[in-house]
């Protein structure tokens, strides 16, 4: 009888594990991946809200509070060094800036195979506007690592700006349970429209520039708008909200584990940020049957569908970006148009090729191919 192999234990270090697309996308591969995987989460800021996402039976994850640092501190070294010991992973897993200590302590201890995740930026580094001491940092602490991107602009940066091994850099794909947010009997003309938008709440998320939009776009007062998600800008828009003129018909709902029923909920989904890269809530809510009105960072336009790219925004365009929402606000039969557009186009981003393509990679990484 042959032996069952031991499950491919990896151990993944985020800066947060508060709900957001990252983190679903971790979700989504834990579940996908199966019992042939086994995932240990650590979460450095303490923020443990994703872990509703997850089978508890295959995942958990778990606040590992660390000092805040400019890079390296030496008790953060210690720490992760300590946990790599521990655990013994087969993989280290980190995510994007936030966690690269935990690469600095696997490349001086364990030297466990490491598969570094880079998502996008921060609003004190967006694409194009990186500091140097970073570039360098990536530059030499990922030369021995696996990397991998969502988009083509990150696929782009990894290899000419950071100048990675480019065989050792993949752009994966991103990709969702499309079946999980089919909503074939959806009503176009309902009122009052309802304006959704889901993410966490922070400064590159531009929500203000939502909230702005809203009150313009809405004139005659015909549509609501409702913002789902937590963080640390969450009091500040609770506060522009209340000072809206559109105060009564906008909502800060928190944060929610079932995108796929506030989506059912929406007619236009609502996306505001000055950076992004492949993100999950637009193909979620291109998967509801949704138009939408976004900025143009990452690679947006190129995922909804030709006929929606027209609401697109030029990110800082602010006139643009209120006049595509006002346009979805006041015409059913468009919102209708772009939505059944944005469906088929949804099935581009079924979540079998980005599982599979996470497989391949974890397996590669680990050295058991």
């Amino acid at each position: 009888m042959t032996e069952r192999k031991k499950a491919l234990c990896l151990l993944h270090i985020f800066p947060s594990f508060a709900m957001g697309g990252q983190q679903r996308r971790l979700a989504s591969l834990v579940a996908g991946l199966g019992d042939d995987f086994s995932h240990r989460i650590l979460s450095l800021d303490g923020e443990t809200g994703a872990s509703a996402l997850l089978d508890p039976a295959r995942a958990r994850a778990e606040a590992f509070p660390f000092a805040k640092s400019s890079l390296v501190s030496f008790q953060n070294l210690k720490r992760f060094g300590g946990i790599l010991r521990e655990e013994t992973p087969d993989v280290l897993c980190t995510y994007n800036w936030g966690s690269l200590e935990a690469a600095i302590a696997n490349r001086l201890g364990p030297k466990v195979p490491h598969v570094h995740h880079e998502d996008g930026f921060g609003p004190d580094e967006l694409a194009g506007e990186q500091k140097a001491r970073r570039i360098l940092a990536r530059r030499a602490l990922l030369k021995k690592s696996f990397v991998t991107v969502p988009s083509t602009g990150l696929f782009r940066i990894a290899n000419e700006v950071w100048r990675l091994d480019p065989a050792r850099v993949s752009r994966n794909p991103v990709g969702v349970d499309l079946s999980r947010y089919a909503a074939p009997a959806r009503l176009y003309d309902r009122a009052p429209v309802t304006v959704a938008a889901i993410g966490a709440l922070r400064k590159e998320k531009n929500f203000a520039r939502l909230i702005a939009a809203f009150a313009r776009a809405d004139q005659g007062k015909r549509a609501r708008l409702v913002i789902y998600g937590d963080g640390p800008q969450g009091d500040a828009l609770r506060g522009l909200a209340a000072q809206s003129p559109a105060a009564d018909r906008i909502s800060l709902a928190g944060p929610t584990a079932a995108a796929q029923a506030a989506l059912a909920a929406a007619d236009i989904f609502a996306l505001s940020s000055d950076t992004e890269q492949t993100p999950i809530s637009l193909i979620e809510a291109m998967a509801a049957g949704l138009p939408a009105v976004a900025t143009d960072v990452g690679d947006i336009r190129a995922m909804v569908s030709a006929a929606n790219a027209a609401f697109i925004a030029a990110a800082g365009d602010d006139d643009a970006y209120a006049a595509a929402l006002a346009a979805l606000i006041e015409d059913a039969a468009l919102r209708e148009r772009l939505g059944r557009a944005n469906l088929a186009r949804s099935g581009a981003f079924d979540e079998s090729a980005m599982i599979e393509s996470f497989r391949a990679l974890y397996m590669r990484a680990s050295g058991r191919t």
